[in-house]
């Protein structure tokens, strides 16, 4: 809001500037202050019309998706059907017009003549063009600017991102490290704690080492994600039942990695606590062709929390619109007791 405000007064300050300086010019070559008024007034008007549409609608539409032919024919046009609108407008002003353009010669050959064809057909078509081309040309050196500005914004942000990537990446090493002293120290006997530490293990390795490109198997996403269930079961009691279905057997689709992970995130995080009666949570994939559908079911507390699907849902839209833009459905729907989740996707 405040930048098209801005816009708007540079505008207005290049408006009166201009019509203050063309009006003192008109000055010299008509005596009448009011027809001075009007004939300026007709020539700002059009030559800021013409600018306008050069740089609202032509260097966008055109120039800047690489059109510029299109560009210079509109262009053209655009001066042509301006300068006109002004040459029949100041002639009008005078008192005249083009069908009396013979009779006006031969009443005043010598000034007449040289006014029609110097000061008005090619000063009109002139004014136009040296306005619009001139506002042009200043407002396409602005959004260069700009544009380059932004790449190197974001460059310098890409090469922090992966500093800090780097930096973070110094201490795996040390982690897997310490977490297989502690599997070694735990005692044999403790089978299942033995296998949730590998299983974490296992989980953490992914994450840090197979997921650094854009696109991954979707089977390893889905073997990510069960080991995550696992995990989060051993921390519910016997009052939960988990239930998962489909995530053998899907291959050959690639996802982006952790995309699915809010979705199974959010039915833990928001899964019932009842204590009088079971809570559950079901998840199911499918794929069909290079379709692939994960559907969530889980018990819901009476009490909608105030975030319905928290910020990771929120965080995977955002992905979605960027990565499957018009290439998903996500749905959820909360009622008797339960919440719902539908995801479908087309992936490569």
């Amino acid at each position: 809001m405040r930048l098209l405000l801005t816009n708007r007064i540079y505008y207005y300050v290049f408006t009166a500037i201009f019509f203050v300086f063309w009006f003192l010019f008109k000055v010299g070559g008509m005596i009448d202050i009011y027809q001075s008024s009007l004939s300026t007034a007709i020539d700002v008007a059009i030559s800021l019309t013409a600018l306008l549409v050069t740089v609202k609608v032509l260097l966008p539409k055109f120039v800047y998706t690489n059109k510029y032919w299109l560009f210079v024919l509109c262009y053209l046009v655009l001066l042509l059907v301006c300068g006109t609108i002004v040459i029949l407008s100041q002639l009008r002003l005078d008192g005249t017009s083009l069908l009396e353009y013979n009779a006006n010669v031969a009443r005043s050959p010598k000034h007449f003549f040289y006014w029609f064809w110097a000061d008005l057909i090619f000063g009109s078509y002139f004014l136009v063009f040296f306005i619009s081309a001139a506002g042009a040309a200043i407002k396409f050196a602005f959004d260069r600017l700009q544009a380059v500005n932004t790449v190197e914004k974001l460059q310098k942000e890409k090469i922090n991102a992966e500093l800090d990537m780097l930096k973070n990446q110094v201490n795996p090493h040390f982690l897997f490290n310490a977490l297989n002293t502690i599997f070694y120290k735990i005692d044999r006997g403790n089978q299942a704690a033995r296998e949730t530490l590998e299983r974490f293990s296992k989980m953490l390795r992914y994450q840090l080492y197979e997921c650094n490109t854009e696109f991954i198997a979707i089977e390893k996403d889905l073997e990510f994600l069960a080991s995550y269930i696992d995990l989060q079961k051993e921390r519910l009691n016997q009052n939960y039942v988990v239930t998962c279905k489909g995530f053998a057997g899907l291959n050959g689709l690639v996802i982006s990695p952790f995309l699915l992970m809010p979705i199974v995130e959010n039915c833990f995080k928001h899964v019932s606590r009842h204590t009088d009666k079971e809570n559950s949570i079901f998840i199911e994939c499918s794929a069909a062709g290079n379709q692939f559908t994960m559907r969530t079911v889980n018990t819901a507390d009476e009490i909608a929390p105030s975030e319905p699907g928290g910020i990771g849902l929120a965080n995977m839209q955002k992905r979605l619109k960027v990565l499957y833009k018009g290439r998903y459905i996500l749905e959820t729907k909360r009622q008797d007791g339960l919440y719902t989740l539908l995801f479908k996707i087309t992936l490569a």
